[in-house]
């Protein structure tokens, strides 16, 4: 019977280690393009635009699995050799037949636990293909941990500091480095990235793999940025900055302790809403409806904050300009809390917009109109979020961001930009036209890799789209390309080890 045993633990063992190995994910690094036109800061050429940046959120790789280890063999039985008293060549003795019995009972036992043993590979292989195929997550492990450079799932957000009377005459890029700090990089007057080191740390108690969204804007001559994340508590963050202190400080929302799923996979999106980046008048690259210096009158201006509190809602909360205290609004039903939010409020007109992933992995776009002075119709609503006629498939946990192109992550892990026609019920995304839409070629993006993305001008006169997201797990990768058409070129941004 030991032999028996002895091959079907062996078995059972290989088994589950080629289940383990089968079901890891890896992730294979690629050199990328060099980077043929580099963006230069708005102080060489003219003020950035910046709107609010896109949605930041993460899918590392599928679960890896402890290898399964068979327990310490029993000690093996020893075959008995000798004939036993009693013993009758002709049958057996009356003292065996009860022995015989008694024998049974080990090969009983040896068949019940072959059995359970079967059934609990059988739901291990169950469950882990149930995970992979129906999970909206795909956490990230210790084994997935970068060492160097950005962490592996680094929330990505971008802020300008180029405002007329005030700022810093840059964008800035923030990251989680590797040692898990939320820390900022400068693009320079020489088309250059600087900073990212231990002296430009935002946050030191960021939860490991945290979305990152920031809002930049102007108010009475003072320039103001604010940085939200989740912290290792499981809290959302705020923490704000200015060009008259240039000293990080915890923000109001802090008050209000709100608390995201706990997960690796969470939306989280925050986004100015009233007038382009407030009241200052600053040449920037396009917005759509606007001229370059045009500026909302707007009176009401603030920030909007989206994040996902359970799989399948989205929380909302909103601060005005001024106030002391964030208010906490409304939940989004039936949307994929572990995806991206996006949004488009700062605009001219009363109409604000807000996308989402659905349960059927379909990129949405809601809209509300907040004039209550209009009259409300069916197929135009007042002061109540309505479902627009756009649905583009994409991946589960894709992160979205929106500037002058909403973007996207494919099915096949590519991304993609749309230019959105904003018009309420009447909004529509031409997919099919070569002109309006593209894919991002070259290195394609981790699964459901935060991103995020502006327009700056560029050394030929015009103006040119920049796209970030991770493409092997210690990178922060920039993708730059004219802003009405051309190849995508790549660069990595230079992220200090320490």
């Amino acid at each position: 019977m030991f032999r028996v045993t002895d091959a079907i633990s062996r078995r059972i063992s290989k088994t589950q280690k080629e289940s383990v190995q089968t079901n890891r994910m890896r992730r294979a690094s690629a050199n990328l393009p060099e980077k043929t036109v580099d963006p230069v800061s708005p102080e060489t050429i003219a003020s950035t635009r910046i709107p609010s940046p896109g949605l930041e959120h993460v899918q590392g790789d599928q679960d890896t699995l402890k290898e399964a280890t068979s327990p310490d063999p029993a000690q093996k039985e020893t075959e008995y050799l000798g004939i036993p008293q009693g013993f009758d060549p002709h049958g057996i003795a009356q003292e065996d037949q009860g022995r015989k019995k008694r024998r049974k009972w080990p090969w009983l036992i040896a068949g019940l636990v072959i059995v359970v043993v079967l059934a609990i590979a059988l739901g291990v292989g169950l469950g882990v293909g149930l995970k992979k195929n129906g999970s909206k997550n795909g956490p990230s492990t210790a084994a997935d941990l970068s060492t160097v450079g950005a962490f592996n799932g680094s929330g990505i957000a971008l802020a300008s500091q180029s405002f007329e009377g005030g700022g810093f005459g840059s964008i800035v890029l923030y990251f989680q480095h590797h040692s898990g700090q939320i820390r900022s990089a400068q693009l320079s007057t020489s088309g250059t990235w600087q900073g990212g080191a231990a002296t430009d740390v935002v946050a030191v108690d960021a939860k490991n793999g945290t979305p990152i969204s920031a809002v930049a804007y102007q108010r009475n001559q003072i320039a103001a940025w604010h940085i939200f994340y989740i912290n290792i508590n499981g809290s959302i963050s705020e923490v704000t900055n200015s060009n008259t202190t240039n000293v990080w400080v915890p923000g109001p929302l802090n008050k209000l302790n709100l608390k995201p799923m706990d997960d690796p996979n969470v939306g989280l999106q925050a986004c100015w809403y009233g007038g382009f980046y407030s009241d200052v008048a600053y040449n920037h690259s396009p917005v759509p409806g606007q001229s370059s210096n045009d500026s909302s009158s707007n009176s009401s201006v603030g920030i909007f904050l989206w994040y996902g509190s359970n799989p399948t809602t989205f929380q909302s909360s909103a601060w005005s300009y001024g106030s002391d205290d964030w208010t906490q609004q409304q939940d989004f039903n039936d949307y994929n809390g572990h995806a991206g939010v996006g949004c488009y409020s700062w605009g001219p007109g009363s109409v604000t917009y807000t996308m989402f992933v659905d349960l059927q992995d379909n990129l949405v776009i809601l809209w509300k109109d907040s004039n209550a002075s209009h009259t409300a119709t069916t197929d135009h609503p007042i002061l109540a979020w309505t479902k627009s006629n756009v649905s583009i498939p994409v991946f589960q946990n894709t992160s979205l961001g929106y500037t002058n192109n909403l973007y996207y992550q494919n099915p096949d892990l590519t991304f993609s930009g749309v230019n959105v026609t904003w018009d309420a019920e009447r909004t529509t995304a031409p997919l099919n036209d070569p002109t309006q839409s593209f894919v991002i070629n070259g290195q394609k993006g981790l699964p459901g890799s935060h991103l995020t993305l502006t327009s700056l001008p560029n050394n030929s006169g015009g103006n040119s789209l920049l796209v970030f997201f991770q493409t092997n797990g210690s990178d922060i990768t920039e993708f730059v390309r004219d802003f009405d058409a051309g190849q995508w070129t790549s660069s990595q941004v230079p992220i200090p080890n320490t």
